[in-house]
């Protein structure tokens, strides 16, 4: 394991108050002023009215649930959602899946903000460290078409409202550390730390408000080499005048960490300490069940990142029936990784030397083509990237008296740089400068779209939904190094969804609604340019000119896909808790689905199916079992199944898949927790259930994850009033309390395993 100086700072674990739709005075004429964190989102649904598929953590609940841990394993809890970590203890690299669709079909929004990545789609919730520290709510909607700009919501959207400034002065520190079970070594040791501060002015001057959030974390880990240190900041200020609020975001966090992107072998899992090892490369024989080329990562495979947001967000309330918010934002990404590339001049199996590919690579950098199987270099490749977006977000709300109109749009650029270099290798060429880029491209994407959303109060119990959305975007590529391909490829869509919600009693309504949604490819899709090098070429159809086949740039191969979902449901409610349930179908042509291959990032790669079809049923109940006691959970059954899908193997003979199960998500899946309250002392029992699912569309037994039940374990007592002005809070977490060893994902032959027991405990000061 890497060792390295601990980050010391401060944390905070914010406790402020929602000050939602709160009217403040300014000064002794009495004028009122309003606050709301609708400012930030178009895409807030609401209960009873919205006819949409959706589940909300607020900020109670994050308080209670978060620590250190990154966000997809808190909302890990929703329905019809599971995750997995790289690195086994959910800090660092963790990935969601929702309904079965991972990040990339799953939009994102910070105040309103896309955040998938506007060239792969994936979000990298690393980039946004500590995120929940300074969330208001979260609201995760499920199912096509929940967002009316961004990135197209395929299996839905997660939107998270940052804190809203408080009125209340104060200051907060807190403390957090982690203990880690490893069963090879028998101990118990401190691998996690996290600290932090956080500052509210209160209202100043009668119309200004200012926060801020500070943290460092840090973590050893489960898995060799799978550390990670990131720093956490966010600013905000507001001003708050008659008929306008004026709010400035500006956070991220710099982040240093250990690759760990690729996974064990299946067999590895009941071995305490084979499950805990990170490969950068093994393949496996015949029968599956022996490990051939293993090589471990090295030291040098590291990431270095980070990624500043700022953001300028308006509300003008032009009149008390019309409305008009602007959002207007900067996202700039810069950093690089370091991983291995002995893999990389694999010598040919037939022949004994490198394959054509690399005597290409390597004469391209400067080696001699005369390199024979037992003196191809050994080196380290560095891949830089540089984004940059910019972006402008409109939108007027205009009460009709019956309702509800929404008109906005979007307008987002993005350009980036992506380069390859040979930092280190054990042999250079003659006058080679390890600075040189074999690689190298400018990467484009310009997407705007139109919108309108009507919300229509047909009677009182009667709500009437229905949503237009006019997309356009571009793809563009540029100044290639490698093979000096160059293009611009061009998408337009039209994405309706109309809904009805029926209030049947004050305690019961039910809702339905139908969308057409449809997503373009990633530029992945069309070209990775980064592995050029490695034999990659554009995926474009080809055409004959002047008796020559060349790439037609008009004609990816990639296709969008298109989607027609029906969601239903209905939801009760009474003064015990509540029960809601809804059915979904997902009819898909052309979806971009895993493949079970993994690119040399370790990003899972994709391909068209003609044909798929995603069903199923989501239960949510919470019920309070006495004045102390309470319990909820859910629980998600789906159908995801490949309805006309074919393959090519080794020999290019055509293979169907039709009728398998499509891969990454389980047909079966519940949660529930039982809650303990008794003054300041709370505690809580959360038993997850994951049903088996492949790891790849093939349906093969050795490249499936076994179900697995897993139990977390919370308590807190506080906050305790101390003395005036001061009180502290104390909190502690049991993960895997009954310490299972469990793999929670994979992609083909490698999976990640779970960490086994460990602990949390915190200590929280507000001043």
């Amino acid at each position: 394991m890497k060792s390295r100086p601990l980050l010391v700072g401060v944390l905070a674990t914010i406790l402020v108050n929602s000050v939602s739709g709160q009217q403040v005075s300014r000064n002794e004429k009495d004028t009122l002023y309003y606050i709301s964190p609708v400012i930030i989102t178009a895409t807030q649904a609401k209960e009873r009215e919205t006819p949409a598929t959706f589940s909300s953590f607020d900020r109670r609940q994050i308080v209670e649930r978060y620590s250190v841990q990154d966000v997809p394993a808190v909302l890990s809890e929703l329905p019809s959602i599971i995750t997995y970590s790289e690195n086994g203890n959910d800090i660092g690299y963790t990935h969601l899946n929702m309904r079965g669709f991972d990040e990339r079909r799953v939009a994102v929004m910070v105040n309103g903000v896309p955040q998938n990545d506007p060239e792969d789609n994936i979000v990298y919730w690393i980039d946004m460290p500590d995120l929940l520290a300074f969330t208001q709510s979260v609201q995760v909607m499920r199912g096509a078409g929940s967002d009316f700009y961004g990135p197209p919501a395929i299996g839905g959207s997660i939107n998270f409202t940052t804190m809203p400034l408080s009125l209340k002065p104060g200051v907060v520190l807190s403390s957090n550390a982690g203990f880690q079970e490893y069963g090879d070594e028998n101990r118990t040791i401190l691998n996690t730390h996290k600290y932090g501060l956080a500052l509210n002015s209160g209202l100043v001057d009668g119309k200004y408000l200012f926060f801020g959030n500070f943290s460092a974390a840090s973590s050893s880990g489960y898995r060799q080499h799978s550390w990670v240190d990131v720093n956490s900041y966010y600013i905000g200020a507001e001003r708050l005048d008659e008929s306008m609020t004026t709010r400035i975001d500006i956070y991220g966090g710099p982040l240093q960490d250990g690759l760990a992107y690729n996974g064990i072998p299946r067999f590895y899992n009941n071995d305490v300490t084979l499950r805990r090892i990170n490969y950068n490369y093994f393949g496996l024989n015949a029968t599956g069940d022996s490990v051939q080329y293993p090589t471990l990562r090295r030291p040098e495979e590291n990431e270095s990142f980070s990624q500043p947001h700022y953001e300028l967000l308006n509300e003008w309330r032009i009149s008390p029936a019309v409305k008009l918010y602007n959002t207007f934002f900067y996202i700039e990404g810069n950093g690089y990784f370091d991983y291995d590339g002995s893999w990389i001049p694999y010598p040919d199996p037939n022949t004994g030397k490198p394959t054509p590919a690399m005597l290409y690579f390597m004469r391209y950098v400067g080696y001699d083509s005369t390199f024979g199987s037992t003196t191809v270099p050994d080196f380290v490749i560095r891949a830089y990237v540089g984004n940059k977006q910019w972006g402008w977000l409109p939108r007027f709300e205009i009460d009709h008296g019956s309702g509800t109109l929404t008109v906005g749009g979007e307008l987002r650029i993005h350009r980036s740089l992506h380069w390859g270099s040979i930092p280190y290798a054990s042999i250079y060429p003659q006058n080679y400068d390890p600075d040189f880029h074999f690689y190298q491209f400018n990467g484009e994407k310009d997407m705007t779209s139109l919108y309108g959303h009507e919300i229509l109060r047909a009677s009182d119990q009667t709500t009437l939904m229905a949503d237009v959305q006019f997309v356009y975007d571009r793809y563009g590529l540029d100044n290639e190094k490698f093979l000096g391909t160059s293009f611009s490829v061009p998408y337009f869509f039209v994405n309706p969804r109309v809904g009805v919600n029926q209030n049947f009693t004050d305690r019961l309504n039910g809702y339905v609604s139908v969308s057409l949604t449809s997503r373009e490819p990633s530029l992945p899709n069309l070209y990775q340019g980064e592995e050029a090098y490695y034999g990659a070429t554009p995926s474009f159809d080809t055409m004959t000119v002047g008796g020559k086949s060349v790439v037609d740039f008009s004609k990816p191969l990639a296709k969008p896909e298109h989607l027609l979902d029906v969601e239903m449901g209905s939801q009760i409610t009474s003064s015990a808790g509540k029960f809601s349930a809804n059915l979904y179908w997902m009819e898909f042509n052309d979806e971009l689905i895993d493949n079970g291959q993994l690119d040399v990032f370790g990003v899972p790669v994709t391909g068209n199916a003609d044909r798929t079809r995603h069903i199923g049923l989501e239960l949510t109940g919470q019920a309070a079992v006495s004045n102390t006691f309470d319990l909820g959970g859910t629980m998600s059954v789906s159908r995801n199944r490949l309805i006309r899908y074919t393959v090519y193997d080794d020999s290019s003979r055509p293979v169907s898949l039709d009728g398998n199960r499509i891969s990454g998500f389980p047909e079966f899946l519940a949660n529930a927790r039982f809650g303990y309250h008794e003054g300041p002392f709370t505690a809580s029992l959360h038993g997850k259930y994951v049903g088996p699912f492949y790891t790849d569309n093939t349906a093969d037994e050795q490249r499936k994850v076994d179900a697995y039940t897993v139990f977390d374990l919370d308590a807190s007592y506080g906050p305790y009033l101390l003395t005036s002005g001061v009180s502290v809070a104390i909190h502690g977490k049991v993960m895997n309390l009954f310490n299972r060893l469990y793999l929670a994902g994979g992609q083909g032959i490698e999976f990640f395993p779970a960490a086994e027991r460990s602990y949390l405990v915190g200590l929280t000061v507000g001043l």
